[in-house]
């Protein structure tokens, strides 16, 4: 099946990893449907230098470009506005990001049915004057805040081609 006949809301799988589709058109921005690992986030809020995006970058992103190609994988914008409205973080273009807590409020509907039963962290930093938080999302859907030097699960988020075949299960 091609990811463009994936509903909103659904899930499809690429390389064993299943994931949520929460955008249509030629570009489709997925999310995990479950966390991957938990890890802690770093030693700041900065996502752009965690060891959490290290390690997605080489583990997961590797996986999937040799699955569906390394170009059906585009680059997007994560903005680092904090939750108070500071910028303590200048904004990234990536392959592979953390769900951002104003995308999170934009699709929160299809995230609620999309629950993982444990706290997954947020790109979004919780302030200037609080670099070492940062926002993640309880079992119950609502947004919370916590040390980076706490473990919480890794839900990563990414932007794919359409036109790329995907599986789907039912």
């Amino acid at each position: 099946m091609k990811l463009n006949e994936v509903k909103i809301g659904e899930t499809f799988k690429i390389a064993d990893v299943e994931f949520v589709k929460i955008t249509d058109g030629e570009k489709v921005i997925a999310v995990t449907k479950d966390t991957l690992f938990n890890s802690s986030f770093d030693a700041n809020g900065n996502f752009a230098e965690s060891k959490i995006k290290a390690r997605l970058e080489a583990e997961l992103l590797p996986k999937l470009e040799a699955e569906i190609s390394a170009e059906n994988i585009l680059e997007f914008e994560t903005d680092m506005l904090a939750f108070d409205g500071t910028r303590p973080f200048p904004n990234f273009n990536s392959k592979i990001s953390l769900v951002t807590l104003d995308f999170y409020r934009q699709h929160r509907s299809i995230f609620e049915v999309h629950k993982p039963d444990s706290y997954w962290w947020l790109a979004t930093p919780d302030s200037e004057a609080f670099e070492d938080i940062v926002l993640c999302v309880s079992p119950r859907g609502d947004i919370d805040y916590n040390g980076c030097v706490n473990c919480r699960g890794v839900r990563p988020v990414l932007c794919f081609v359409s036109s790329i075949s995907v599986s789907c299960e039912g």
